[in-house]
C-alpha cells in the first residue's frame, strides 16, 4: 500500500505546482524533506485509530484523545496536525493546549498606569519626531540571534512580540531549547518585550476565555524567563473585533493594544526575488515624511529569513541616512520603562540551564570559554547551545545551522523542523496578513494540508 501512494506522488507534485502556480507572489516550494514529513503524516493519519472517515472540525466532530486535528481537518498525531496556530483548537489536541510551567498570573494586580491609553484603544503611531520603532513578531526563531547581533552593530533598539509556542517550536520556557535564553539577551540588550499570545490563534475567533488564556500562558512563561510579563501586545493578524468585545478584555487584562503605520508585508516576500518589495513598501513611506516632525512604527517577523538577512538591514541604513533613530515602542511612546511589564517572582523551580541531549556527547564538559567540538560541549554554556564549524558555541544561524557540530551541542536539524522554527531546508509559511485581518494567505502549512489531504485521497 505505501508502495501504491510513492507512485502516485508525482500526481500530488503536479497538482501542487499547479495550486501554486496561480499565486506567484506567495510560492514557496517544497523541498524532499517536506514531502517526506507529509507522506508520514499521510500513513499516520491512514493507520490512526480515529473516526470512520479519519476527519475532523464543523459539521464532523472532534478527534479521539490525543490526537490532533489538522488545518486540512485531519485527525493525527504528527507535528503537522498538532502544531499550532494551524491545529483546530476546538477539535483535538494541540500544540495550544499544553501550558507553561509555575503558577498561572490570574491573581497578580493589573491597574492602569500613565499616560499610554490601554485597549480598546489601538496604538498605530508614535509620538517622538525622528524615530522608528522597528517591531518583530512572531519569534523567536532560528533567525533572531542574526536579528539581534544586526542591531547591536547599528546601535538600535527594536520590540519583540513574542510567541509563546508557535510553529511548532517547542514552548518558549523549555530551558532545553534556545528561545529562553534569546528573550533573555533581548531584556538585556535593551530590547522590548511584549506578547503576541501564547499560539497565534485569531483573538477574533476564538471564545472570550480563550482569549484570556492566550495572555495569560504567554504571560506565565514569560515570567518563568525575565520574571515579568508585558503589559504591550499585538493580536495575532492584527485581529481583535470589537463585535467580539475583544479589545475591552485585553484592556481588562491591562494592555497595550500595538498595531502600526507600515506594514512591511515581508511575510509575503520571503525570497531574495521578492524582497525588494518590502524595501520599496518602507523606502516610499519614510522618505515621504520629514524626521524633523514625523515618527514610524513598523510591522516585521522575524520568523522569515529574508526579513533578518536583507531587508532590516535595509531600513536601518535608510533610517540613518535619514536621520531617524531606531527605538522601542514603550520608549516612541514615552512611556517610563518600569511601565512595560508587571512583576512575578514566582519563578518555578524548573528553571535551569539545558541537560544535554542525547546527540552531545554527555561526558564532554560544558565550554567554560565559548570554544566547543571534541573537547567541550556548548549543551548549558551561556555563550550559546550551539557548536559551530568555527569550534564557538553561540544561537544564531552561523552557529546552528550548516556545519554545525551536533555531537558538541544544538544544531538546527535536531530540533523542531515545523514552520519557522529550526529547519534551515524549510521555506517560511505564508500567512494571514497582520495589516489586513479579513484576507487570508495560503502558505506553506496550508499547502502542506492540501498535499497530505491528496496524498490521503489517493490512499483510500
Amino acid at each position: 500500500m505505501r508502495a501504491h501512494i510513492l507512485v502516485l506522488l508525482p500526481l500530488a507534485g503536479c497538482a501542487f505546482a499547479s495550486f501554486y502556480g496561480n499565486s506567484p507572489a506567495y510560492t514557496v516550494p517544497l523541498d524532499e524533506s517536506q514531502v517526506q514529513e507529509a507522506v508520514e503524516a499521510a500513513v499516520s493519519i491512514r493507520d490512526a485509530p480515529n473516526n470512520v472517515d479519519y476527519r475532523c472540525g464543523p459539521k464532523i466532530g472532534k478527534c479521539p484523545i490525543d490526537t490532533c486535528c489538522s488545518s486540512a481537518g485531519f485527525c493525527g498525531t504528527s507535528k503537522a496536525h498538532c502544531r499550532s496556530p494551524d491545529c483546530k483548537i476546538d477539535y483535538g489536541h494541540c500544540d495550544a493546549h499544553k501550558s507553561p510551567y509555575g503558577p498561572p498570573t490570574t491573581d497578580i494586580m493589573r491597574p492602569h498606569i500613565g499616560q499610554v491609553p490601554y485597549g480598546p484603544k489601538e496604538i498605530r503611531s508614535c509620538s517622538i519626531p525622528g524615530t522608528v520603532a522597528l517591531t518583530f513578531d512572531d519569534g523567536p526563531t532560528r533567525y533572531t540571534g542574526d536579528l539581534l547581533d544586526l542591531l547591536d552593530r547599528y546601535g538600535a533598539k527594536a520590540t519583540f512580540f513574542i510567541t509563546g509556542i508557535n510553529n511548532g517550536k517547542g514552548q518558549i520556557d523549555d530551558f532545553s531549547l534556545p528561545w529562553a535564553s534569546l528573550i533573555e539577551r533581548m531584556q538585556s540588550s535593551g530590547h522590548q518585550i511584549a506578547s503576541h499570545t501564547w499560539s497565534h490563534e485569531d483573538l477574533s475567533k476564538i471564545t472570550p476565555s480563550q482569549r484570556r488564556e492566550q495572555l495569560e500562558k504567554n504571560e506565565a512563561a514569560l515570567r518563568n524567563i525575565i520574571g515579568s510579563f508585558p503589559t504591550y501586545m499585538r493580536p495575532p493578524y492584527s485581529s481583535c473585533s470589537p463585535d467580539t468585545d475583544c479589545g475591552n478584555e485585553m484592556g481588562k487584562l491591562g494592555y497595550h493594544i500595538v498595531l502600526y503605520d507600515i506594514d512591511t508585508d515581508d511575510y509575503k516576500n520571503d525570497s531574495p526575488d521578492l524582497i525588494q518589495r518590502s524595501k520599496d513598501i518602507f523606502d516610499h513611506q519614510v522618505y515621504a515624511g520629514d524626521p524633523h516632525i514625523k515618527s514610524w512604527l513598523v510591522i516585521a517577523h522575524d520568523a522569515h529569513e529574508q526579513t533578518v538577512h536583507n531587508l532590516t538591514e535595509h531600513m536601518l541604513k535608510t533610517m540613518k541616512r535619514l536621520g531617524y533613530r531606531g527605538i522601542t515602542v514603550g520608549d516612541c511612546l514615552r512611556d517610563p520603562r518600569p511601565l512595560w511589564y508587571r512583576k512575578d517572582t514566582r519563578m518555578p523551580t524548573h528553571k535551569q540551564k539545558p541537560k544535554k541531549t542525547a546527540s552531545a556527547d554527555p561526558n564532554k564538559p560544558i565550554s567554560f570559554d565559548g570554544s566547543c567540538g571534541s573537547n567541550y560541549t556548548c549543551m548549558g554554556s551561556s555563550f550559546g547551545y550551539c557548536c559551530g564549524s568555527t569550534h564557538s558555541c553561540g544561537n544564531t544561524t552561523t552557529h546552528c545551522g550548516t556545519g554545525c557540530q551536533k555531537d558538541a551541542g544544538y544544531c538546527a536539524v535536531e530540533a523542531p523542523s515545523n514552520g519557522d522554527a529550526w529547519d534551515p531546508t524549510v521555506h517560511t509559511k505564508g500567512k494571514k496578513s497582520e495589516a489586513d485581518s479579513n484576507s487570508r494567505t495560503i502558505g506553506t502549512a496550508a499547502a502542506i494540508s492540501l498535499f497530505l489531504a491528496l496524498i490521503v485521497a489517493m490512499w483510500m
